[in-house]
């Protein structure tokens, strides 16, 4: 494979290929899922070179065939296709996709339910699972993915880690997870990146620490792992590095940090660099549409990942954006069949951009999603909200933004279809003081709509006491 033998500005050996067969050290040979990664690893790296019209051209061979299979197994599609005037046989283009196709908004996803879910999705596709979002707007939305979209994403997974690092490095993953051994002070061990990796390429060890850890315990944490690489959250990692620079606190062997999530602002690359003299590469991504793009490895543009997403980018008159120009996103995954999405509106903005690296990806120079503060404690410890997940239990609320302008207190800003009643506010207060551990008391409050800041950013979390009054955005 041409691309695994290539030298990124920050991997120091080509990635090594982990055979699974007893008795073989090498060449690799992996099992059967390992291969399928590593075949679609292959066309990946010719790929990312083709012209912008090849991309255009095979990406809609396959949006030809999610489209037919959503109108004709999706209720939604079903019911609505012979209003938008797709009868029969039509030419499809960028240009008639958007004429028929009207954009789908997460709202419409949020109260449509099972009418967004495939009523025959093919065997070959694996198994389907469920995921569950606050997205970028706050608002919960719980969606479908098949083994095949998940094979998809650890492909992409892969490339990110191709174009930016070595895979022999110390990995140190500071996230939400379900897995209590994650907690704090140990975390959790494994002698490798995880099961999926270990099968196409031989990585080294990895710790996992659960995001809602007070941000002084994970910094004691990271000295006592000794990672060579930092993959967590983008708010998350800039609260880590400003506490470094006013403790002075340095990482002697981290060499790399990956982010993902939050909205990366330039002043948390700066923090990092300052604290650790690393550079930070940004994934940008969503639970309902799987990745959208990855920084490029030679510059901090990203690169839309048109092999698994056809992704627009159009201004209020829903007209495409030129390079400079800032426009929605508009997403369509190529390869979940179990719950298609046709020109999602994903609820963030971004900056068309152009690259000199020759790849033929499109480019985006800006992405404006959605933003955090840390939480700081009145004892003066701080705390890195994890809010993805927040609202599995209480289905009835619509949109959600966290405040904090009291010492003892938080607001609770909610879009519902109807009111919580005492006990599921009690259920809410109760999993807050969990992840902030501390018990605040929640005032709650209900809204026909929360808004964006002026900068198109939602908070879903601000700490407008801990932080004198709130950063703006």
């Amino acid at each position: 494979m041409a691309g695994l033998g290539r030298k990124g500005p920050h991997c120091k050996a080509p990635a090594t290929a982990h055979s699974m067969l007893p008795g073989l050290a090498w060449p690799g040979i992996s099992t059967a899922h390992g291969t399928n990664l590593m075949a679609l690893l292959y066309q990946l790296e010719q790929s990312q070179w083709w012209t912008p019209q090849q991309l255009l051209r095979h990406q809609f061979r396959q949006l030809a065939v999610v489209l037919q299979h959503a109108l004709r197994t999706v209720p939604y599609y079903r019911d609505h296709r012979h209003a938008w005037g797709i009868d029969g046989q039509w030419n499809l283009t960028p240009e008639s996709f958007a004429a028929h196709l009207p954009i789908l908004t997460r709202p419409e996803v949020q109260e449509g339910g099972d009418i967004f879910h495939s009523t025959s999705v093919p065997e070959e596709h694996g198994n389907i699972g469920e995921t569950f979002t606050s997205g970028s707007t706050g608002r919960p939305l719980k969606t479908l993915k098949t083994g095949l979209a998940e094979m998809v994403w650890q492909a992409i997974t892969l490339r990110e880690i191709l174009w930016h690092r070595d895979f022999r490095m110390k990995l140190a993953i500071i996230t939400m997870d379900e897995n209590e051994n994650a907690a704090y002070p140990t975390g959790a061990t494994y002698d490798n990146w995880g099961q999926f990796a270990a099968q196409t390429f031989e990585t080294g060890p990895s710790c996992v620490l659960h995001v809602s850890t007070k941000i002084h315990e994970q910094v004691e944490w990271l000295l006592r792992m000794a990672p060579d690489c930092l993959f967590t959250r983008a708010g998350n990692a800039q609260a880590l590095a400003q506490f470094c620079l006013r403790e002075q606190v340095k990482l002697p062997t981290l060499r790399h940090v990956m982010t993902f999530s939050d909205l990366l602002r330039p002043e948390a690359r700066t923090a990092c660099k300052e604290a650790w003299g690393v550079p930070v590469v940004d994934i940008y991504s969503s639970a309902e549409i799987g990745y959208i793009a990855l920084q490029c490895p030679t510059s901090e543009n990203y690169h839309i990942q048109s092999e698994t997403v056809f992704i627009e980018i159009v201004n209020e008159d829903g007209v495409a954006c030129a390079p400079g120009e800032v426009g929605q996103i508009i997403a369509t995954p190529l390869h979940n069949f179990a719950m298609p999405l046709l020109r999602y509106a994903s609820g963030d903005l971004a900056e068309v951009g152009e690259c000199g690296c020759g790849r033929g990806l499109p480019t985006i120079s800006r992405i404006m999603g959605r933003t955090r503060s840390v939480l700081s404690l009145p004892n003066g410890e701080q705390v890195f909200p994890e809010l993805q997940d927040l609202l599995i239990d209480l289905p009835m609320v619509r949109q959600f933004q966290i405040r904090r302008r009291e010492r003892e207190s938080l607001d609770a800003l909610l879009v519902v279809a109807r009111e919580l009643t005492v006990g599921e506010a009690a259920l809410l207060e109760q999993e807050l003081q969990r992840r902030f551990h501390y018990p605040f008391r929640l005032v709650i409050s209900y809204h026909d709509e929360l808004a964006r800041s002026k900068t198109g950013k939602f908070h879903d979390f601000k700490d407008e006491y801990g932080n004198g009054g709130g950063n703006g955005g």
